[in-house]
């Protein structure tokens, strides 16, 4: 399995289907799982929407939730 981190290091594949065994799950449902987060991995690796925010992402979500709480606080002291 790989990490959504580009930069990360890569672990053996092996390694999430012991993890898994040995917190009892069968070997074929953890191979399973294995092959469909490997699939799902595949087809949104390019996806933008998979990308961390930006700086400018972040400010705008941070001042849009400051103001909605400021509002939210004007309507309750009014």
């Amino acid at each position: 399995m790989t990490s959504p981190r580009p930069d990360a290091p890569q672990a053996p594949a092996t390694d999430f289907q012991e993890a898994l065994r040995a917190r009892g799950t069968d070997s074929a449902i953890a191979a399973e799982l294995e092959r469909r987060i490997e699939l799902i991995e595949h087809e949104e690796y390019e996806d933008a929407s998979r990308l961390p925010l930006t700086a400018r992402e972040v400010v705008a979500y941070v001042g849009v939730t400051l103001g909605a709480i400021a509002l939210g606080l004007l309507v309750v002291v009014l």
